[in-house]
């Protein structure tokens, strides 16, 4: 039983076309459905309809009912009557009438607890519903206005957007099940009675679905066993961990030999990292008791790139050889000795996992570490179960919430000291404030993984980044916000869950939204995912959706990085932006000029309002001097030619700051040995404004 009603009175807009999404999903799973909506729908008809569905029912069947609307507490019931409001409700007349209306009481006594089967109610509603029966479950959420309860982007009640994904993912998810992936996206519905099936319940049992097997399924448990070990190992204190006894490697270094770790993560009675060449096998580093001349008659090395490893036993002893790198006339083994009882049977998956730690540092971050091992089986095996999965999923938010948020400046141009000033910030995340270095691989690892991986990696940075400039406004010297960009990927503002994020993060901060912009970058492309479908042309498509969010959550968009990647002129003209970001690339070509030309010509006469043009990168090794990129009518850039560290801190540039960038732009220091000459006074700093995301 489906009822959607818009409301007027609390500007509800989009219940009616909840109900009729999620009317579509159900009659798809097989269920009887029957859908009211529109004002013809009256509480006499919906009363009548469902008393019919409780009195034909039986014990097998299974009861949905579903509201999108306003709830209504009268002030005569002091709170013990709530009425479901269709279109021709008299509030007047309900304390004369009380049965005039489509009553919770009703619904209760006399259909859901009535109803000889297993019923649920989800209520998706402006004003609170207090569900009380006990036989029947409830996920009920009551917003306090419409523009709480709904939300234009994405055209549906928040609750029912999450419940329509949830159900068309997992139909056979339980009520439990449905109510928690609920609270995950960050909801607090009310939820009350027993667990139940849903979708899943309806139909006779189908045929047996066995999901093809991956070869790492069965392994599963003791590859993340595996891992794990040599996580926890490499985690271990310095002066707790043994050392190597190393014939070629450092043997005074405090830090606990890879070969050491590897040891103790495989059980091994020893280990060994051996160098192959013609002369035979020679240790370069080994563990204690290895013992080179009593394994030698074990160790093979065939030759070619395309062996795997292999295991080999003897009466005495077994030796698992693994290839670690090959190179004409010389190779790298890792031979492990006695290793624990079947760690061989992993088979390939182990090569891989012990070949990929050596090219990690497990012991300088052992979570990202892990993740490089888990994207290397990925890659080696095209998918990881399930388990696996998500234990990187995990990993890799708790590595990014490691991270810390540094601020950019981008700094407005003029000839004279007065008209030099910071213009706006880039948030950039970094693995401390101290460090200068972009996490680049990690942050572009998410791409690898997937759509969910991407989200995350941009909920988790615009989350960081809005609450830790909020502090440092308050702690800095402006009354007002200077504007702040942020890096998004293409996939992450097609996601609703990104926006939700963004709109809560500024709704809590208080933040002006007009003041954040959204730099899109370039690395992706704007295209439908396969088995996608768009209703209109690419761009077109994109360019309604970045409309969409910035009428409803009032945020700004900038072209990442013009000139690289994807961030090319169509996407610059076609798009709805007020930034556009020109790489540092531009300036070292050689029509740098004329191309920063056309990008201010088409900046200016965009379709809507002109767009900031901002020059990334700039510094004293770029052809073009801050005087001639001045010229082409630019006003702003970001780089080392700014000598602004990034820093989480936020400061005004100094007189001397100033007046050397207005001498610059003047060309006074032009022809004293480099294009762009570095100050006398005032040397560069080069320690933070590397890019980054």
């Amino acid at each position: 039983m489906i009822v959607g009603v818009n409301d007027a009175h609390s500007r509800l807009r989009f219940a009616e076309r909840d109900a009729e999404a999620m009317c579509e999903l159900l009659q798809l799973e097989g269920f009887d459905a029957r859908l009211f909506t529109g004002s013809r729908v009256t509480a006499s008809d919906v009363k009548a309809a469902l008393r019919q569905f409780a009195m034909r029912a039986d014990r097998t069947d299974l009861f949905v009912v579903y509201f999108a609307g306003r709830a209504l507490t009268p002030s005569w019931s002091h709170g013990s009557e709530t009425y479901l409001v269709t279109s021709e409700l008299d509030e007047t007349i309900l304390g004369d009438n009380p049965d005039s209306g489509l009553r919770m009481a009703f619904l209760e006594r006399d259909v859901l607890d009535f109803f000889p089967g297993s019923a649920v109610l989800i209520a998706d509603t402006v004003g609170g519903v207090r569900p009380q029966g006990r036989r029947y479950s409830a996920l009920v959420s009551g917003a306090d206005d419409a523009a709480e309860r709904e939300t234009a982007v994405i055209g549906h009640g928040v609750l029912t957007a999450h419940v329509l994904a949830t159900l068309a993912r997992r139909p056979d998810l339980s009520f439990s099940g449905l109510a928690s992936a609920v609270r995950e996206h960050g909801l607090s519905p009310q939820v009350t009675g027993p667990d139940s099936v849903l979708l899943g319940a309806l139909g006779e049992p189908g045929p047996a679905i066995v999901p093809l097997a991956n070869p790492l399924d069965v392994a599963t448990d003791d590859v993340l066993d595996l891992i794990q070990r040599l996580s926890y190992h490499a985690r271990m204190p310095r002066h707790a961990a043994p050392r190597s006894s190393g014939t070629r490697a450092d043997a005074g270094s405090a830090a606990p030999s890879r070969v050491e770790y590897v040891r103790a993560a495989t059980k091994a009675h020893s280990t060994a990292l051996l160098e192959y060449t013609a002369g035979g096998f020679q240790p370069i580093d080994s563990s204690k008791r290895f013992d080179l001349e009593a394994v030698h008659p074990l160790l093979r090395f065939p030759p070619g790139a395309d062996w795997f490893g292999h295991a080999v036993h003897d009466d005495h002893r077994a030796v698992l050889c693994v290839p670690l790198r090959h190179a004409e006339g010389r190779s790298l083994l890792l031979a492990v000795v006695d290793p624990a009882p079947g760690l061989a049977t992993l088979g390939q998956p182990l090569a891989k996992i012990l070949e990929t730690i050596w090219r990690t540092d497990f012991a300088a971050s052992p979570d990202e570490a892990e993740i490089e091992v888990l994207t290397a089986l990925r890659d080696a095996f095209g998918r990881l179960p399930v388990p696996l999965f998500e234990h990187c999923f995990e990993l890799y938010r708790r590595v990014l919430e490691s991270y810390c948020v540094v601020f950019q400046p981008v700094v407005t141009l003029g000839k004279t000291a007065r008209r030099v000033e910071v213009h706006s910030y880039e948030a950039l995340a970094r693995r401390s404030a101290s460090d200068s270095r972009a996490p680049v691989a990690m942050l572009r690892l998410a791409e690898v993984w997937g759509d969910r991986f991407v989200v995350e990696r941009d909920k988790v940075i615009l989350r960081m980044a809005l609450y830790a400039y909020a502090r440092a406004h308050a702690d800095g010297p402006w009354d007002e916000p200077k504007p702040l960009s942020i890096n998004v990927a293409v996939r992450s503002l097609l996601s609703d869950d990104y926006v939700e994020v963004l709109r809560t993060a500024i709704a809590e901060l208080g933040i002006e939204p007009a003041a954040i912009t959204l730099e899109i970058s370039e690395q992706d492309p704007i295209e439908p995912r396969r088995g996608e479908q768009w209703s209109e042309a690419p761009h077109a498509y994109f360019h309604n959706r970045l409309a969409a969010i910035a009428r409803d959550v009032g945020v700004a968009f900038a072209v990442d990085d013009f000139g690289e990647g994807y961030a090319s002129l169509s996407r610059m003209a076609e798009l709805p932006l007020t930034q556009i970001k020109v790489d540092r690339a531009i300036l070292h070509h050689p029509l740098a000029a004329k191309e920063l030309s056309l990008v201010m010509d088409t900046a200016r006469h965009a379709s809507h309002a002109p767009r900031v043009v901002i020059v990334e990168g700039v510094d004293d090794e770029s052809p073009l001097t801050l005087r001639e990129i001045y010229e082409q009518r630019i006003r702003h850039v970001q780089g080392y030619i700014t000598q602004q560290p990034a820093r989480p801190d936020l400061a005004e540039l100094s007189p001397e700051i100033c007046e050397y960038i207005a001498a610059l732009v003047r060309g006074d220091h032009e022809g004293r040995g480099t294009l762009i000459s570095r100050s006398e006074e005032i040397p560069l700093q080069r320690d933070s404004l590397s890019r980054g995301a």
